[in-house]
């Protein structure tokens, strides 16, 4: 299924950089269907709206009811797990064929996911931990496709045992703990620009497996912006045969938080793939008219 999706307009990534700060991990749910506007809207990002990463296919289809979601979260515990009665659910679909689609899905996933923060709905990532072959059996994968990530989408469920149990899962991944901005960059030799720190800033609150954050961004002389994955976290193992490489999906999130933000501030520029499996994994490029910007 060929998938069409245009470069992000300024508006959209105002929209997008607003949700950052308001998106946080939600597993317990009310079961309350998503209101017919606000579905419509998401419906319509989910096919047309979304920024596409250079080098892969991919795409996201919605799931929608609470035994559809059950069937394809049953049975699995653990870190991001047992999410419980989410009325909808983002399927994240990339074509393991190609190259650069694990950050392909990131990059696309967050947007899906922040724009569903902006409609007011409650959100999760979870790469691990649920039954892609079930999700993709509903879908119906293309050659080469696999479901690599998905996000419940609905209202949270606010009581004492709901609290209790989003805290415990918050606290086991110490959700908040966040490496400082010198952890997360290299300058190199300069002092950047202030859209950059505002960037960066955005990079340090993206999500990420187990919190592990484990990206980099290199500020070269000349303007252009690396992202890399650490070494530790680069060549990871997945938890399963199959399971995303989380580092990698990691980082496209994290490239799409820096490109929303820079893109709101009137910013332009697009993440250019390194060669496949290379580290750095991307590199910034600021448009022609934008290199004034470069200090």
């Amino acid at each position: 299924m060929e998938v069409t999706t245009g470069q992000m307009k300024r508006e959209t990534a105002i929209q997008l950089y607003e949700a950052i700060e308001h998106r946080h991990s939600v597993r317990s749910y009310t079961g309350e269907a998503l209101p017919a506007m606000e579905r419509e809207k998401l419906v319509q990002f989910l096919q047309n709206g979304w920024e596409a990463y250079p080098g892969a296919r991919t795409r996201v289809v919605l799931l929608e009811g609470v035994a559809t979601t059950g069937k394809i979260f049953k049975g699995f515990l653990g870190s991001y797990g047992a999410v419980q009665n989410a009325p909808a659910m983002i399927c994240m679909i990339a074509n393991v064929e190609d190259p650069f689609f694990y950050e392909a899905t990131g990059y696309m996933g967050e947007q899906c996911v922040l724009y569903a923060t902006r409609l007011g709905f409650d959100t999760c990532w979870i790469g691990g931990f649920f039954r892609p072959e079930e999700a993709g059996k509903l879908i119906g994968l293309e050659k080469g496709e696999r479901v690599l990530a998905v996000s419940p989408v609905g209202f949270a469920k606010k009581d004492g045992m709901s609290s209790l149990y989003e805290g415990l899962f918050k606290f086991g991944t110490k959700r908040g703990a966040r490496k400082s901005l010198d952890k997360i960059s290299y300058l190199e030799d300069v002092v950047p620009p202030r859209w950059f720190d505002r960037g960066l800033e955005a990079v340090q609150v993206a999500p990420s497996s187990y919190n592990k954050q484990p990206w980099q961004l290199f500020y070269h002389r000349d303007g252009r912006i690396s992202m890399s994955s650490l070494e530790a976290y680069k060549d990871k193992k997945p938890v399963y045969r199959g399971a995303p490489n989380s580092s990698r999906l990691c980082c496209g999130i994290a490239m799409l938080h820096f490109k929303a933000t820079v893109r709101a501030l009137g910013i332009e520029g697009k993440w250019i793939p390194d060669d496949e499996f290379a580290n750095p994994i991307a590199t910034y490029f600021l448009a022609e008219h934008d290199m004034e910007l470069v200090e």
